[in-house]
């Protein structure tokens, strides 16, 4: 499993590059925080969530569903789910998914505005 730091992921995010960042926290967990540019799918969407079409992704979850080919990054509370996630996502032909193990936890060294709990 391809893992990210927090200085590269930040540097990402600081660049403005091409990536794809998915919080699969549950929606509730939403209220202590997100890393800026994350998108939002519940681990247990996930698998649903990548198996439908471009047009029905988009409908249900307001962005463009990744493509095989883009670098998409998951991230969680301490890195567990998003393990889980990175996993799916390459066992399914996402070859540059990537998993931030330190997930919000290690964010939020670095971001006020995103708290422990």
């Amino acid at each position: 499993m391809q893992i990210i730091l927090r200085e590269e992921l930040k540097k990402l995010i600081d660049s403005k590059a091409d990536y794809m960042l998915i919080d699969v926290r549950e929606k509730e967990e939403l209220q202590y925080g997100m890393i800026p540019s994350a998108k939002n799918i519940p681990l247990h969407e996930i698998e649903e969530a990548f198996s439908l079409s471009d047009e029905a992704f988009l409908e249900k979850y307001e962005f463009a569903k990744p493509h095989k080919e883009d670098k998409v990054i998951f991230y969680c509370r301490t890195g567990g789910r998003s393990a889980m996630a990175t996993q799916f996502a390459e066992s399914t032909g996402y070859v540059h998914a990537q998993n931030y193990a330190g997930s919000i936890y290690d964010w939020a060294n670095i971001d006020l505005n995103v708290r422990r709990y």
